[in-house]
This record gives structure tokens, sequence and C-alpha cells, in this order.
């Protein structure tokens, strides 16, 4: 007898802790993956956990599991017009500060840094954005349409060479970041140090993503979150051997294991957990953020959005 399929939309299928997925190398008992191109075809994806909550608060009918394929600190991802004057995160107040939209999830996560760790005023910031909604922003919070098509990296990183806004904050490198232009630069100038501070004082390592699932699904499958999420911390730990492991794959930067042990002595052997209990900071700092922000009419419960089983599966 088939399995039944579970459609799955990667945002991001080739990065290293997917790939094992995507691959073929891990299968998920009693289903077989389908990929899809969109979430309005699957029945599960790796969410934005900004969207999430703000998805969340809106009632979706959606399920989450306790799987984090991506995570990035964010302090590299804010950056700067080099003759702008910007030295520190309490210089971009009373500046013009580019965002593809407010309720991106890497926004989310530097604003709350910017915001708690650095002690810069949010509402003092000049925001402009090339995608503008009406509703999910905090009250006090402008943020003026930025005109112009194409691309939103490609947008907001000329008008940041250009000087016609002081700095941008975004969920990838600007293309003039990448080329090394002279003309913009990180805020952070040393930012895995200033990173690694950060994590030391916060505890916080920002998720990006949060593997969830459209409720219809989980009524007609009951077992499958848990057997999803058994399948993403198989991933993670394939991804894992093939950096550090007896012949490993990922060659190009050749002490690639010794910056794996450096974090582990930072951040503890499980760092990149895919439980509740490892993540209760970061949990707690994206609903905060997001409540402060205006995503959420209130501060969200965060076990409220998890699937019960997944939620209580032992292991990391």
């Amino acid at each position: 007898m088939a399995h039944p399929k579970l459609k799955f939309y990667f945002r991001e299928p080739t990065i290293d802790t997917n790939m094992p997925i995507t691959d073929g190398s891990v299968q998920i008992e009693g289903f077989e993956w389908e990929f899809v191109p969109n979430e309005e075809e699957a029945n599960a994806w790796d969410c934005g956990f900004a969207a999430r909550v703000r998805a969340h608060a809106q009632g979706a009918a959606h399920v989450s599991i306790p799987a984090f394929p991506n995570r990035k600190f964010r302090l590299a991802y804010i950056f700067v017009n080099s003759k702008a004057g910007i030295e520190s995160a309490k210089d971009l107040e009373g500046r013009r500060v580019g965002i593809m939209r407010w309720d991106n999830t890497a926004g989310v996560w530097a604003r709350g840094a910017l915001q708690h760790y650095y002690g810069v005023e949010l509402k003092r910031i000049q925001w402009l954005a090339p995608r503008v909604k009406k509703d999910g922003v905090a009250e006090g919070i402008r943020i003026e349409k930025i005109e112009g098509g194409g691309d939103a990296d490609h947008l907001l990183d000329q008008l940041l060479m250009e000087g016609k806004i002081d700095a941008v904050i975004g969920p990838n490198l600007l293309p003039s970041i990448s080329a090394r232009d002279s003309r913009t630069r990180r805020l952070f100038r040393d930012y895995r140090t200033e990173e690694q501070h950060y994590f030391r004082k916060t505890g916080i390592f920002p998720t990006s993503h949060i593997v969830t699932l459209k409720q219809a699904f989980v009524d007609r499958h009951p077992e499958a979150p848990v057997a999803l999420l058994k399948a993403f911390r198989q991933s993670r730990d394939i991804a894992f051997e093939r950096l550090e492991g007896s012949d490993p794959q990922i060659i190009a930067y050749s002490w690639i294991a010794a910056a794996v042990a450096e974090q582990r002595e930072l951040m503890g052997d499980n760092y990149w957990a895919y439980n509740i209990e490892k993540n209760r900071i970061v949990l707690e700092a994206m609903t905060e953020y997001a409540y402060e922000q205006g995503l959420s009419p209130t501060r969200i419960d965060y076990m409220s959005f998890f699937h019960p089983e997944a939620a209580a599966l032992g292991g990391w």
C-alpha cells in the first residue's frame, strides 16, 4: 500500500540543514515527500517565523513543530552608507533606514536587538520600504513608500550607495557589500565579535524559519507532525556530519570543523536544537518583538502554535 504524500514547500531547498531531505538522503516515516513550488500547494513548509506569529494572531489554521532549519544572527545584516557618519547603533536614530517590509523576520530580529540590546528608539527612525502594508505596524511607526520596481535588495542598495538613504536592514547581503564597494559597509565592522557578545549577553540565536503544517492535513494525518520533526532532526544531523565527520563534504573552507567546535564552545554542544526546551529564550523574544512591533495585537503564548505531541517529543 502506497504511503500518502506530504507536499512540502522549501523556501531555501539548498541550504545545508535542508539538503539531506531535498537530495533524497532523508525519508519521512509513513509518508512520501513531494516538493511543490509554493505554499498554496503545500501541506507543510518552512514558514518565516515572524509571518508564523502574525498568521497565528490572525487565526490561521496552521500548526508548527519545533524545527528551525534556518537561523542567522542579524547584526551583520545592518548596512550603512560609508559617508553617513553612522558609527554606532544609536546613530541610526533620526536617520533614513530602508527595509524590505516591516514584517520580514530578519528585520524583526534586527529591530528587536536595536531596541533591547542597544537602546535604540525605533520611533525615532525614518523608515522606508518598497512594500508597505497598512496593518501590522506598531503605533508611532511611520513607513514611507519607496517608489521603484524590481528586486528590493537592488533598489535599497542603489539608494544606499547614492546616499539617498542612510542605512538598510535586510534579510540578505546587499550586492554592494558582496562586491566590497567602498560606498557601503556593515554597521558593525567586526560583526562576528559583535554577534558573539550579543549571544553571550542575551542567549538569543535568531530563528528565521519554523516548520509549519496546515491543520487540515494534520486532521487527516495526525502522525505527520512527529514524523516530520524526526525527519528534520535527521536532516540536521547529516548536515553536521557533512561538515565535521570523518570525510567532510564541505571543503571550500579548510577549517570548518574548527569553526564549528568554536561555536559549540560558545553556544553549547546542541546549539541547533529542534525542541522547545533549548529554544525558549528565542521563542519568548520573537513573540515579544512581534507584539512590540505591531505584528500581533497581544503577546502570543508561543506554546499555543505548536503541535502538542511534536512539542513533547524527547531529544533535541
